[in-house]
């Protein structure tokens, strides 16, 4: 988690501010929007809109966290360019404990100092959002897809096929 993601100055903090909090279980529930992401340097979403349900767990010891996050995100196809709108859902969880240890956080677990009394989790839900996105962004159907563009492609296709090879390597490819 401590990468440091490249944020501008910071419109949308997601704070806990949990000294206050007494032990046991809490809710908390944020939004985020194109706000949110436009507050960090080169993002991948820029358009969003999604809940984020936080069970957020006090023990004397250590913070127990669930996320639920459910919504949709404005991205491009792969597969011809245009705005495609996915909806998205996930479940994630963090563990924060208290030390003074400088070991390095794991994605699941997150050490901070005893003397912290409040949690940001900007740039954590963050990295939960990008992880909602599918390793490929594509229009259900190739006919949602932008027609120019699937023509265009369909074109190259065909001449990448039919341009002549080089009669020399033409000889080789007898030989095998």
């Amino acid at each position: 988690m401590g990468n440091g993601v490249g944020m501008k100055k910071k419109k949308q903090k997601l704070i806990i501010p949990f000294i206050s909090l007494k032990e046991g279980l809490h809710q908390f529930d944020f939004k985020i929007n194109e706000t949110f992401f436009q507050q960090f340097d080169y993002s991948i979403i820029q358009h969003a809109n999604l809940n984020i349900d936080i069970d957020f767990e006090k023990k004397q010891t250590m913070l127990k966290l669930d996320f639920k996050l459910e919504g949709s995100i404005l991205t491009d196809c792969d597969r011809c360019g245009d705005p495609l709108n996915i909806d998205v859902s996930g479940d994630e969880k963090l563990i924060v404990k208290f030390g003074k240890e400088k070991y390095e956080d794991t994605d699941e677990i997150k050490i901070i100092s005893e003397n912290d009394y409040e949690l940001d989790l900007t740039e954590i839900i963050y990295e939960f959002a990008h992880l909602l996105l599918p390793s490929k962004t594509i229009h259900e159907s190739e006919n949602q897809c932008n027609q120019e563009v699937i023509e265009r492609l369909k074109e190259l296709s065909i001449k990448e096929q039919t341009e002549s090879i080089d009669p020399r390597w033409e000889k080789l490819s007898k030989l095998k």
